[in-house]
C-alpha cells in the first residue's frame, strides 16, 4: 500500500467513525432512522466496521428483519471476533427465536470475552433453563447476582429456575429478593405467587397475583384464572383463565382476529370457527363441548392439528379441519379452552359424559390379539411433554411404578412414546414392563392405537399428560399421579376428577414425594386385586 492509499484508508476510517458517533448520538436521542442512516453511511466507508454492523443488526432486529440481523451480527464477531457486545446481542435475538442451542453458544462465546459481565451470565441462565438445564441456569443466574447482588432479572432467572426444580422455598426467596432489587415488579410477583401456591398459602398467592394485576400484567390475571379454577370457582375462573398467553403472546396475538368472539349459545344455525389453543390433552378434554355445540344447533368447524382428526372423528360430529378455510366466512369465533366459559361451566355442571370417546373395533380387536387376556393388564405412562419449558415435576421416573408390578398376575404395560421410552433399558432388577412393538402409534394418526389398547387394559396409570384425557374420554379406568401442586384443571384436594368419572387422582404429600403416592397406588391396587379373584394366585 503507497502512502496515498494509507491516507485515503485513514481518512475513510476517520470519517467512518465520526458517522458511527453521530449514529450513536442520533440513537440516543430517540431518532432512530437517522441514526440508521448514519451507519449506512459509516459502513459505505468502511465496510467491516464490527461496531456499526453489530448497531445496525440491533436497529434491523427491533424492525422484524430478524434473518438479516442476524447476517450483519455474523458479520460484525467474524470482523472483530472479541465484540461481546454483538455476541451477546446476537444471542438474545436467536433466543427470541427460540433457536436457544445457537443462543447458547453466543451468550458463551461472550461470557468468555467478558467474565464479568453480569447480563452475560444472566442471558445464559436463562438459555440454559429453555434447554431444561436446570441445575446449570440456577448456577448461571447465582454468577450474575454475585457479579451484580441488585440484578433484579437475574434473580428471576433463578426463582424460576428454582420452581422448576422444585425447591419451592428458595424459588420464594429468589422472588423476593428480585422484588426488592425492583419494587412493584409485576414478573417478580407472579413467579412469587406461584411458589406460594405450590407451597398451599393460597391467600399470599392471591395477594401476589393482585399486586401484579394492578400493575398491569395480564399474566397476573390469568394465574389468579388458574387459581380460581383450581379452588372450584369457575365462575371467576373462566374470566381470569381468558387472559391466558400462548408461546409467548396473548390469546388474540396467537390465534388471530378474524370473526367476533362466540360467545356461547343463542339463535340456531350460526356458524362458528373454533380453534386450537393448547396441547393435545386439552384438545381431548375440551372436545367435548363441540357436540354440544352442535346441539345448540351451531355448525361448528373445529382447527386442530390433523393427527387428531381420526380419533376425534368418529363421535364429535363436526366438521374437522387442518387450517382455517381459506376465504370461507363464520358468524364467530373461538378458542377450544374458552367453550367452558361459553357453555357457563360450574362445578356443579360440568358436562361428564361417560365415553365420549371410542376406539375403532377393528383395531380393538388387533390389539387384544396382541395383549391377550390373561393378568391384571395396566397401561403405564411416565413421561410427559419433552419440552424444555414445559413442567417437568409432572414427569415420573419409570421404576416409581415398580410397586404395581410387585403383585402376583399384574402386567405393567408401556402405552408411552417417544421421549422417555429410553427408561425401559434401565429397569430395576426384577422389574417387569411389557411393549407394544415398534409399529404402537406409529402411524401418522394420534392415538388411534393407544385408544384401541386401553380398551383392552383393566386400567391405566399415568403422570398428568396427554393419556390421562383419553382414558378419562374413553371412559375406562385410569388412576392419575399428580405432583403436590397440581395443574388447576384436577382441582385440590381431591381423589376423583368432575372432567372424568372413571378416573382417580393420586397427590404427592409433599413436593417431590412419589414414593408415598406409588406406595398408595399399590395398596389400591391390591384392594383392587381382591376384589376380583379371578386375578388372584
Amino acid at each position: 500500500m503507497n502512502s496515498q492509499e494509507i491516507f485515503d484508508d485513514a481518512t475513510a476510517s476517520g470519517r467512518a467513525d465520526r458517522l458511527y458517533s453521530r449514529a450513536v448520538a442520533l440513537w440516543s436521542a430517540g431518532r432512530e432512522q437517522d441514526a440508521a442512516d448514519a451507519l449506512d453511511a459509516a459502513l459505505r466507508e468502511k465496510d467491516d466496521f464490527a461496531e456499526a454492523l453489530s448497531m445496525g443488526a440491533y436497529i434491523l432486529s427491533r424492525r422484524g428483519k430478524t434473518e438479516t440481523a442476524l447476517r450483519f451480527y455474523r458479520r460484525a464477531v467474524g470482523c472483530k471476533p472479541d465484540l461481546a457486545s454483538a455476541w451477546s446481542n446476537m444471542g438474545k435475538l436467536l433466543f427470541q427465536l427460540d433457536r436457544f442451542e445457537d443462543a447458547l453458544a453466543a451468550f458463551e462465546a461472550a461470557q468468555s470475552i467478558a467474565p464479568d459481565d453480569a447480563d452475560v451470565c444472566n442471558s445464559r441462565a436463562g438459555a440454559l433453563r429453555a434447554l431444561g438445564r436446570l441445575d446449570e441456569s440456577a448456577s448461571a443466574a447465582r454468577e450474575a447476582l454475585r457479579r451484580r447482588p441488585d440484578f433484579a432479572e437475574a434473580a428471576l432467572n433463578l426463582g424460576t429456575a428454582l420452581l422448576k426444580l422444585g425447591r419451592t422455598e428458595e424459588s420464594l426467596a429468589a422472588y423476593r429478593r428480585a422484588s426488592l432489587a425492583r419494587p412493584n415488579y409485576a414478573d417478580a410477583l407472579c413467579g412469587a405467587a406461584l411458589a406460594l401456591r405450590a407451597l398451599n398459602r393460597l391467600d399470599e398467592a392471591r395477594a401476589a397475583f393482585e399486586q401484579a394485576e394492578r400493575l398491569g400484567s395480564r399474566e397476573a390475571v390469568s394465574g389468579k384464572g388458574c387459581l380460581d379454577l383450581s379452588m372450584g370457582d369457575f365462575e371467576r375462573g373462566w374470566d381470569g383463565y381468558e387472559a391466558r398467553w400462548i408461546a409467548g403472546k396473548s390469546l388474540a396475538e396467537a390465534l388471530g382476529t378474524r370473526f367476533p368472539t362466540w360467545s356461547g349459545p343463542g339463535r340456531s344455525g350460526r356458524s362458528v370457527l373454533v380453534l386450537n389453543d393448547h396441547g393435545l390433552g386439552d384438545t381431548i378434554q375440551f372436545s367435548r363441548y363441540l357436540p354440544m355445540m352442535a346441539r345448540a344447533g351451531v355448525a361448528a368447524t373445529f382447527v386442530c392439528p390433523a393427527k387428531l382428526h381420526r380419533l376425534l372423528a368418529s363421535r364429535l360430529g363436526v366438521r374437522l379441519v387442518e387450517k382455517p378455510p381459506e376465504g370461507e366466512a363464520f358468524d364467530a369465533q373461538i378458542p377450544l379452552s374458552s367453550l367452558p366459559r361459553a357453555f357457563s361451566t360450574r362445578l356443579n355442571n360440568v358436562p361428564a359424559p361417560l365415553g365420549y370417546l371410542s376406539a375403532e373395533p377393528e383395531l380393538q380387536r388387533r390389539w387384544a390379539a396382541r395383549i391377550s387376556e390373561s393378568g391384571f393388564k395396566i397401561g403405564v405412562v411416565w413421561q410427559g411433554n419433552p419440552n424444555p419449558e414445559a413442567d417437568f415435576a409432572r414427569s415420573i421416573p419409570l421404576p416409581r411404578f415398580a410397586p404395581l408390578g410387585a403383585a402376583p398376575n399384574v402386567r405393567l404395560i408401556s402405552l408411552q412414546k417417544g421421549h422417555g421410552v429410553e427408561q425401559l433399558e434401565r429397569l430395576p432388577s426384577g422389574m417387569r414392563v411389557e411393549t407394544l412393538g415398534e409399529d404402537f402409534d406409529a402411524g401418522t394418526d394420534a392415538f388411534v392405537d393407544a385408544a384401541a389398547a386401553i380398551g383392552r387394559l383393566d386400567l391405566v396409570v399415568t403422570c398428568d399428560t396427554s393419556i390421562a384425557h383419553l382414558a378419562g374420554a374413553l371412559g375406562r379406568p385410569v388412576w392419575v399421579a399428580l405432583k403436590k401442586d397440581a395443574e388447576w384443571r384436577w382441582l385440590r384436594d381431591r381423589a376423583d376428577s368432575p372432567w372424568y368419572p372413571t378416573m382417580r387422582l393420586f397427590r404427592q404429600p409433599e413436593i417431590g414425594d412419589w414414593p408415598s403416592v406409588f406406595a398408595e397406588m399399590a395398596d389400591a391396587c391390591a384392594l383392587e386385586l381382591s376384589q376380583k379373584p379371578r386375578y388372584s394366585s
